[in-house]
């Protein structure tokens, strides 16, 4: 018969299982009234229906059938009890169904447990009140009661053979020391040995010594300090782990709770044995005797108050000593659960899984977990967010690392990691955490001046971040620098890479140093020269071929560092995503993106100077004026000899990571204002210089300059550092030589950018119109052969254009048709008109053609001038010149030389 289609009413003997199970039964027609086994019953609060099986407890500890009650009572699921029941009464007929049979409990008997222990068995039935007790299967076990120091015996433990063990039902928090009730006794001797487990202890009273048991080192519970009051305590330890574990326990609980007396520590490790039962074995009741108590006197003060100094390493080399949690277990074997019935230890995994501290991130505020794992002989460290550590569906990410988990011990991984930070509370530290270099909270820089702080970053920028270390020596990179710096283009890259961090301080925006040119000019030495000041440069750098998005992410995670790009033309023809990419880095912030879980995701933001090259110019004409103002184009090669640009590429990873941290540590302690100075001094220098001109670079020029002054007075010329209070930041302090120099290098680069004259786009766009009309003149009119553009004004001073075809001249052209037409209209260019709704209109209409048709009218006469006479005749010796051949002579002449020769037959060139 299948087990499914069986109803256990019909056969099972509910009022003799309830009768069995329930203490105080008694029974009312087919009402049964019992004390709650799952509870601290003192009255009849549990009842059942003899019939029905069905049972209450009126405190809410179980409400259901009876197949529901087994599953409690056994501490197994409702399926297993169900078998369970009808295996118990012959009812499991289908062999798929049934499962195998638990081993049986071995017969342990009081006659057994004397034997083994060499105690009398009298001593131990009326000293220890042990007896032998017997289950329904008929399997005896040794019965030891932990009586009260009132008498009443709250619980008690059973001892099979094998080292079976099993508490009593209900004895979920009804422990107490094991022999309290021989406290009043113990209290005469004035002290009291604490060892762990009956069988020490029972050991220790047949020695006449006084003692009480603890029945576990995850058992000592602070209710239990009270009835130690008054007494010296002798902690037995014993020479394992364990023993230490016990130890820690002890010690800390008393230390909560207050306890007042003093506490010892002794060990039978000095005799070669483990617990006093063993050396009571070896050696006899009256030597062991002798050696305990010699133990005894020479025990080791503990000062409750350095308890943290004596929680022992549960596993070799691990990053911090934790206390075990109760239940639980974490050792080199991995992490076991101990059941409270059986008091063994059952394996959960096998990977020792610790939590080490908890991250606080200073951008975000969300809290996560460190934790460190134990693999193959060695420790790894992740972090991640608690909602991943402490879910049992999330925390099998872990599995993917190399530990031991899996859907099925992923729940119980969950609980012990919850018990352990419970537990270590006050062990596990907390830390700033952050996901960015740059500047932190509380004056921190990252890299090098933030040891505090954990970086929280992705596996995927551990390669990024490793590249900001040292190599080769501080002295070693300075002198590769150093003569270099005396052309200007070399210097001004070289120190833009510092002002990078000064961003902050200054208030200045983002800017670029872009340096172009023709290819053996030394611009990607130059740049890994700047960017070897703080790490590998070769492993700093990125090129134009990155994504937006992987550029984002760079600039994010390099925030107040130097970002280098390198080789322009990779990115190809693509104009439009040149200028996005100089945007969204000036910008500052990255874009906007929704997270999984709903809400947005952490924006990213940064401060930096980018370092670019590449052969051609980052800005055209038709580049908006924003990127023109916020590039500084340095045109040329920055090495004279290629030779010396070759050594660069060698020499900058040998000798890299030392100044760039050496830079922000003066920058640390000297004060902020007077850096503001400084700064607004060269601002002011720089802008005389200007003259009037390039007034959108000016900041970048004046910041890079003064970079390059207070480095080269800090590190190339290693200018003392003034003393200061302790507490108070030294003003900066820059040397006369080093200022001048810098002047000299913003005038000859601010010099080259007022060179370029770089015109605002709306400028660019009015003179391409001006040149398209007048180039197609023969396109304007009535009598036009082709495409009409549109028409003249008599004097032609005016052009009417169809808007449609000057829309579209701009747009091939890559102006904005629209931005063109308002400035255009806002500068009097063209003609405009109020609508009707409020906006403009940048059309006339005008009669044309036998119609009336809409034009832009455009203002020729604003673009046109006098012609000088001196002009007039300057330009007619320049075409007379232009007319002669190689040799001097005019085409005249050469007629006059040859006169059968003319014009109309030589061949054309």
């Amino acid at each position: 018969m299948n087990a499914d289609q069986l109803n256990i009413d019909d056969f099972v003997d509910y009022a003799a299982e309830y009768r069995s199970m329930l203490k105080n039964f008694s029974m009312t027609g087919d009402r049964i009234m019992g004390r709650c086994p799952f509870h601290d019953d003192r009255q009849d609060s549990f009842t059942a229906d003899a019939k029905t099986g069905m049972c209450h407890c009126f405190t809410g500890c179980i409400d259901g059938n009876f197949i529901s009650f087994w599953s409690k009572f056994y501490n197994t699921d409702t399926k297993t009890a169900y078998k369970q029941i009808l295996d118990k009464y012959g009812k499991l007929t289908d062999p798929q169904e049934q499962k195998p049979q638990k081993p049986k409990m071995k017969d342990y008997t009081l006659s057994e447990y004397s034997f083994s222990k060499r105690l009398p068995e009298e001593f131990l039935k009326d000293v220890c009140l042990a007896s032998t007790g017997k289950d329904r299967d008929g399997v005896r076990w040794l019965k030891l009661p932990y009586k009260r120091a009132d008498g009443v015996t709250e619980v008690f433990r059973k001892r099979y053979g094998g080292k079976e063990f099993r508490w009593s039902y209900g004895s979920s928090g009804k422990l107490c020391l094991y022999g309290e009730w021989r406290l009043p006794e113990i209290q005469k001797n004035g002290y009291v040995v604490l060892p762990e487990g009956e069988s020490d202890t029972q050991t220790l009273w047949y020695l006449n010594i006084a003692a009480l048991g603890v029945p576990g080192a995850s058992n000592f519970k602070a209710r239990m300090v009270p009835q130690l009051e008054g007494l010296k305590i002798y902690i037995h330890v014993e020479p394992d782990k364990g023993g230490e574990t016990f130890l820690e326990k002890v010690c800390r609980i008393l230390h909560e709770e207050e306890f007042s007396g003093e506490v010892y520590t002794w060990s039978c490790r000095q005799f070669g044995a483990k617990d006093p039962s063993e050396l009571y074995l070896r050696d006899g009741k009256e030597k062991a005797s002798q050696e305990i108590q010699a133990a005894i006197q020479s025990a080791k003060k503990i000062d409750l108050d350095q308890v943290h100094d004596i929680i022992p390493e549960a596993v070799k080399g691990a990053p911090v000593n934790l206390r075990q949690p109760e239940g639980w277990i974490y050792s080199e074997k991995g992490i076991s659960h101990i059941e409270e019935r059986k008091a063994t230890p059952t394996l959960v995994c096998r990977t020792p899984i610790i939590l080490t501290q908890r991250l606080k991130s200073m951008e975000t505020g969300e809290e996560k977990i460190e934790i460190a794992f134990k693999r193959d002989g060695e420790w790894h460290k992740v972090i991640y967010p608690r909602s991943t550590i402490f879910t049992s569906r999330s925390i099998t990410a872990l599995a993917d690392l190399g530990c031991t988990i899996t859907s099925e011990n992923a729940k119980l991984v969950v609980r012990f990691l919850e018990a352990l930070e419970a537990e270590n509370i006050d062990i596990i530290t907390k830390a700033d955490s952050a996901s960015t270099f740059g500047w932190q909270t509380g004056g921190r820089f990252l890299p090098g001046h933030g040891d505090d702080i954990v970086l929280d970053i992705e596996p995927s920028l551990r390669g990024w971040a490793a590249a900001y270390h040292a190599n080769g020596t501080f002295e070693g990179w300075k002198d590769t620098m150093r003569p270099h710096r005396e052309r200007d283009k070399f210097r001004f890259i070289l120190a833009a890479s510092f002002a990078a961090p000064l961003l902050r301080i200054l208030s200045q925006r983002i800017f670029f140093v872009y340096n172009w040119g023709g290819s053996k000019g030394g611009k990607t030495a130059a740049l890994k020269a700047a960017l070897s000041a703080w790490g590998d440069p070769e492993r700093l750098m990125v090129n134009f071929n990155a994504t937006q998005v992987a550029l984002e992410r760079m600039a994010g995670f390099y925030n107040d560092l130097p970002m280098g790009i390198d080789e322009r033309q990779l990115a190809g023809q693509k104009q439009e995503s040149l200028e996005k990419i100089v945007y969204m880095i000036a910008s500052g912030t990255g874009r906007a993106r929704g997270s999984k879980g709903g809400g947005l995701q952490a924006l990213n933001t940064w401060r930096t100077v980018a370092l670019a090259t590449g052969e051609e110019p980052l800005s055209t004409e038709t580049s908006q004026t924003g990127v023109s103002t916020r590039v500084l184009e340095i045109y040329g090669g920055p090495f004279d000899v290629e030779q010396e640009a070759s050594m660069m590429h060698q020499q900058a990873p040998l000798n890299c990571g030392w100044a760039g941290p050496e830079f922000i540590r003066r920058v640390l302690s000297t004060d902020e204002l007077s850096i503001k100075d400084h700064y607004d001094r060269m601002v002011e220098q720089v802008y005389q210089l200007a003259d009037g001109t390039s007034g959108s670079h000016i900041a970048g020029i004046s910041a890079v300059a003064l970079a390059d002054a207070m480095i080269d007075t800090w590190i190339f010329k290693a200018a003392a550092e003034r003393s200061s209070i302790p507490g108070e930041k030294a003003p900066l302090e820059i040397d006369p030589e080093s200022w001048e120099r810098a002047v000299r290098m913003a005038r000859s680069i601010l010099q080259e950018q007022m060179a370029a004259g770089v015109a605002d786009v709306n400028e660019n766009a009015t003179q391409f119109i001006v040149d398209w009309i007048l180039s197609n003149r023969q396109y304007f009119g009535d009598k036009v052969i082709g495409t009409c553009l549109g028409t003249m004004s008599t004097d032609q001073e005016k052009a009417y254009i169809y808007p449609s075809l000057l829309n579209n001249a701009l747009t091939r052209a890559g102006y904005s048709p629209r931005k063109t037409l308002k400035y255009l209209a806002d500068n009097g260019i063209i003609a405009s008109s109020q609508k009707k709704n409020g906006g403009k209109e940048y059309c006339v209409r005008k009669w044309f053609d036998n119609r009336t048709c809409r034009f832009v009218e455009f203002d020729l006469k604003r673009f046109s001038k006098p012609v000088d006479p001196l002009d007039e005749e300057e330009a007619a010796e320049e075409r007379d010149r232009s007319e002669k051949d190689a040799d001097g002579f005019t085409q005249m002449e050469l007629e006059q030389e040859n006169p059968f020769e003319s014009t109309e037959q030589q061949l054309p060139y």
